[in-house]
């Protein structure tokens, strides 16, 4: 069995072995899709995360791709998280020539760096390394190594902009490694308890080790569903050197429940109210 799909089997495994309770108390979901941009957040600690898409584009006239992107968060500490992401499914047809198979599998963390009085963090950091293990012969064949600085704050009472700066290392065909940078930037704005809607910007140096800088912008929304749901669409265009024309994506992100057991969000939540009976009873003697 492919690595990636051992890796998909282990998620929901988890999801059917009754990790899907939904602790008390737990933040709403803030997931980091569908935008390149990564918000500071942090998973809580013990919760899994998913975070499901689909995409199709149209990097050029001739060309035509679709991707299923799937990336699972959990919260190990206050201040980190692991990450695991797949391509999933891939296909891309160039003049009528179709090539299909699963994607590179990605291994990362996000880590706080900074954080608010409130504790909300305002400097974070996610390194990753996207490891080839692609069926479809259309990556490179060599690791990517990438660190992304992720930063972002409030704006009046229901704006709020992320910023991110990323370099990379990325493997190309002829065996080598270039030098990639990224900045983005996307602006949300709750404008009701359910609605997010976004705009992005953002700028990539190069994609490919014979390519140019390009720019693109994408639009979209994010639609929660209570606390543990979230559903998101948007638009991308390139306006820019070698960007994809145009891309089309949507998706849905889901917190499952605690999968730390004694150490994650329940234990604390169990452990609030134990000590709080206690201080109940000592008062009342």
């Amino acid at each position: 069995m492919p690595r990636h799909l051992a890796l998909a089997v282990l998620i929901f495994s988890l999801v059917s072995a009754g990790a899907w309770a939904q602790p008390p108390g737990v933040q709403p979901i803030e997931p980091d899709r569908p935008d390149v941009t990564n918000g500071t957040h942090i998973v809580d600690v013990g919760l899994l995360q998913l975070e499901f898409g689909a995409v199709v584009g149209r990097p050029v006239p001739t060309e035509r791709t679709f991707g299923s992107p799937l990336t699972a968060r959990v919260g190990l500490l206050d201040w980190i998280e692991a990450r695991v992401g797949v391509d999933g499914l891939t296909i891309d047809t160039v003049n009528g020539t179709r090539t299909a198979g699963f994607g590179n599998l990605a291994l990362g963390a996000k880590l706080r760096l900074w954080a608010s009085p409130g504790g909300v963090p305002v400097l974070s950091i996610l390194p990753t390394i996207n490891l080839p293990t692609s069926s479809t012969g259309l990556g490179s064949g060599l690791a990517d190594y990438t660190l992304g600085m992720l930063t972002g704050t409030d704006v009046g009472r229901h704006g709020h902009v992320d910023v991110n700066y990323g370099v990379g290392s990325i493997g190309t065909a002829q065996g080598s490694h270039f030098v990639q940078h990224l900045v983005s930037a996307s602006v949300s704005a709750a404008v009701s308890d359910n609605w997010n809607p976004y705009a992005e910007v953002f700028w990539f140096s190069r994609q490919d080790l014979d390519a140019g800088p390009l720019t693109a912008v994408d639009v979209g929304a994010i639609y929660e569903l209570g606390s543990r749901f979230a559903l998101d669409g948007g638009v991308q265009v390139g306006v820019a050197g070698r960007a994809p024309d145009l891309a089309i994506f949507g998706g849905l992100s889901v917190i499952v429940g605690d999968v730390l057991g004694g150490h994650g969000a329940n234990a604390r939540e169990r452990r609030s109210r134990d000590q709080a009976r206690r201080t109940a009873r000592g008062s009342t003697k």
